[in-house]
């Protein structure tokens, strides 16, 4: 009890220090008022709370030490150009159009002449495919600059929060030379099952496999965050390793059940050597294999409350080492959700126990109460932390984690093995992330659902620390109170086990039925027709046209390969990962952007082009990754995909022009009486050219060049009584659509992705369906 004694009066040395920025000794002024109460009244002994009391004081000495950090000496250069040579000092962060890294600067020199040595580290956004590993030096030129700050989120208190005073937008990047060691090769294997997942699963399910299976999150939009945040199911995607604990308690809990504790044991204890392997030896990542393996001896030896004095113990050492975490979430988070795990989680396992001794609750499977019991501990443990960091404080948080977290295991194992098997076997990681995709979607679907109910979460203002603080404190009592007083044992009638027994045949037959009845029903029952899917992708294009035996054909990328994959994420089945044919209209960066990444993710066997290049870098890695793929197409040819024919009406063999624009693939796309258009950035001269090869209207156009000015009115009289989609990204700064193009296409139904979202066009031989996002 000493230990436990001695940890509270840490976390209550580090409170003041790191929530209202008191000074050092606060804690320890209250640790000694609290122990001198309590010795006049026989409850403590002097010498613990002397040990208490030094504890306390250290802690806040320690943090209030880290926080007191110099402002870096490149902070003071924000305005300035300069070239930078420095060290990568972190791993890529996805962006949608750039990839962000941390560069430890070892030299700048300023335009002026100027120069300083070791200022500092500077965070960069350079090129969507630019790829670096930690250790590798770089040359960077550009201009620094002060970090933005966001509305609802101080971003440049947080860089400066993690030492870094400056940051550079897309700079003039030169690499020297690679680096070496063991961290960098972690975060080689890191990134290349990462890349395992994307092959094998669609977004936004392989981001949420990355984040689960060893952290890599990086990928999911600030939408669903936004969901995972409003149901109370953030700490799954917000923290790298926040989840660790939880999935491996659920590991040996349910495998304790159903095989047995010794053969439970080594999967329970694979989950964790595998994450810390694979996720990195960083702090984050200790903390977390440092509160899985306390829960661990506390059920080794058949006593899951005497881990606390381990937790104790571990905060300890973890804070003084690293006094930051203190101040991190998924620290908080992890040492909330253990702590609930060994104090409350049995007594929730014994109070659902009681409840089937009923005849209704009698059905449920051991395995299922005792991941109710973690889950309900963990969530309710947890729950203040949340609240203080994320701003809401979600209503629908217990009973969304009661929903997902059983799945959250399968979701585990299944990521990970899809990642393995990637390394080896595209084909093999395809079957096993088929499997891996339906609990991953049940957890996405589940974050949209409960998120997405208009009373899910109760926004937050001022005083939500406090909040916190308080209801933490409230539960550290009950806490305290449940790890003096065990459960009494509990015995269950026969008849009960039986029931429980059969239960749990039932729910997972159940469950593995409805997954075949499911595959079976997505696979069957297509429908005769064509389908044209305009992507909401931003400002550039990608049309998904898919025949009626489910063949897709894409014309163009988008600007962003993440845009892209979640586009096509939703629009393909989820064993699907072949595009049969990708035709890029002209290579400028809104229409292939997403082409070099779409390669390593889906399997592309033809791409037709107008055989134009460009000195882009992106343009370059598209020639690199297709190249020998590419079939080059002009006016005239002519080729067919399941019965639905792609004429290629422009460019005209031998058409030159330095304007990529102008010779812009066109594509008039016929299945049975339907038709449809699609006419890339063509400008008004081309249009006019083309608009005499088509004849009579077409069911669909896709307008040309986002809607822009530069448009021929007899060739958007071709949509007149169809459907004329515009794909343009909001608030352009280009001002497309132009009124005069939106007047000319007044006869048809125009809709816009920057408007409507993602578009769907379904052209049977009887009717034309449309479908819009919004």
């Amino acid at each position: 009890m000493l230990l436990v004694t001695v940890g509270a009066a840490w976390v209550l040395g580090l409170l003041p220090v790191g929530a209202w920025g008191a000074p050092w000794w606060m804690g320890a002024a209250w640790t000694a008022a609290a122990g001198a109460s309590l010795t006049l009244h026989r409850r403590a002994s002097l010498p613990a709370v002397a040990a208490a009391v030094v504890a306390a004081g250290v802690a806040g000495l320690r943090l209030e030490q880290s926080l007191d950090r110099p402002v870096p000496p490149i902070a003071s250069a924000v305005g300035q150009e300069a070239t930078l040579s420095g060290v990568v000092a972190s791993e890529p962060e996805p962006g949608e159009l750039t990839t962000g890294y941390d560069v430890w600067v070892e030299r700048a020199i300023f335009a002026d002449g100027s120069t300083m040595t070791r200022p500092g580290t500077v965070r960069v956004w350079l090129h969507q495919y630019e790829r670096y590993l930690p250790g590798d030096r770089l040359v960077l030129e550009g201009e620094l600059e002060e970090a933005p700050v966001f509305d609802g989120f101080d971003y440049r208190s947080y860089l400066a929060n993690q030492g870094i005073g400056a940051v550079m937008w897309r700079p003039k990047t030169e690499f020297l030379e690679a680096g070496a060691g063991l961290g960098r090769e972690l975060t080689r294997l890191r990134l290349a099952l990462d890349r395992s997942l994307q092959r094998a699963i669609p977004e936004p399910a392989a981001s949420l496999a990355g984040g689960i299976a060893f952290g890599r999150d990086g990928g999911l939009s600030e939408e669903v965050k936004a969901q995972f945040n409003a149901s109370g199911l953030r700490h799954l995607v917000a923290v790298s390793g926040a989840n660790l604990v939880l999935v491996a308690a659920m590991t040996l809990a349910v495998g304790s059940r159903l095989v047995g504790r010794a053969r439970a044991w080594p999967a329970a204890a694979a989950a964790v050597a595998g994450y810390v392997a694979l996720a990195g030896f960083e702090p984050s990542v200790a903390r977390a294999a440092a509160m899985t393996a306390i829960l661990f001896a506390g059920e080794l030896v058949g006593r899951p409350q005497s881990g606390l004095p381990g937790l104790a113990a571990a905060v300890i050492v973890l804070t003084a080492a690293w006094p930051g975490l203190a101040l991190d979430a998924g620290f908080q988070l992890s040492v909330a959700a253990t702590a609930g795990l060994i104090t409350i989680g049995p007594w929730l396992r014994y109070a659902l126990d009681a409840t089937r001794r009923w005849w209704t609750t009698s059905w449920l499977p051991d395995w299922a109460t005792e991941v109710m019991a973690l889950s309900l501990a963990a969530s309710a443990a947890s729950a203040p932390i949340t609240w203080a960091h994320f701003g809401t404080v979600s209503v629908v948080g217990p009973l969304a984690n009661l929903v997902v977290q059983p799945v959250l295991t399968l979701a585990f194992w299944a990521s990970l093995a899809t990642a393995a098997l990637g390394l080896v076997s595209r084909t093999a990681a395809e079957v096993t992330g088929t499997l891996a995709y339906y609990p991953l979607a049940f957890i996405l679907e589940a974050a949209a659902a409960a998120g997405g109910l208009r009373w899910a979460s109760v926004g937050s203002e001022e005083g939500l620390t406090d909040i916190g603080i308080a209801a933490t404190a409230a539960l550290s009592v009950v806490a305290v109170v449940a790890y003096r007083f065990q459960p009494p044992d509990l015995e269950l009638p026969d008849a009960a086990y039986e029931r429980a027994e059969l239960g749990s045949r039932l729910v997972i037959g159940g469950a593995a039925v409805g997954l075949v009845l499911l595959i079976a029903g997505s696979a069957c029952g297509r429908p005769p027709a064509l389908t044209v899917d305009v992507l909401d992708v931003g400002q550039g294009d990608a049309i998904l046209v898919t025949t009626p035996r489910g063949t897709q054909v894409l014309v163009d990328g988008g600007p962003s390969e993440l845009r892209l994959a979640r586009e096509l994420g939703k629009r393909m089945p989820p064993w699907d990962r072949t595009i049969e044919v990708v035709v890029v209209s002209h290579p400028q960066e809104d229409h292939i952007g997403g082409l070099p990444g779409l390669d390593a993710r889906y399997r592309l066997p033809r791409v037709v082009t107008n055989g134009d290049t460009n000195s882009t870098r992106t343009a370059m890695l598209v020639a690199e990754s297709v190249g020998r793929r590419t079939v080059v197409a002009a006016a005239g040819d002519r080729f067919i995909v399941d019965g639905v024919t792609f004429d290629v009406l422009w460019p005209s063999s031998g058409y030159a022009t330095d304007d990529l624009n102008r010779r812009s693939l066109v594509l008039l796309v016929s299945y049975g009486e339907r038709r449809v258009l699609l006419a890339g950035d063509l400008d008004a001269r081309g249009q006019a050219a083309v608009a005499g090869r088509v004849d009579g209207r077409v069911d669909l156009m896709k307008v040309p060049h986002h809607g822009s000015r530069d448009s021929d009115p007899a060739f958007l009289a071709l949509a007149d009584g169809g459907i004329a989609v515009i794909s343009v990204g909001r608030g352009n700064p280009f001002g497309h659509p132009h009124p005069a193009t939106l007047a000319a296409l007044s006869d048809a139904l125009v809709l816009r992705t920057d408007m409507n979202g993602h578009v769907r066009v379904v052209l049977s031989p009887h009717k034309v369906r449309v479908e819009t996002e919004r």
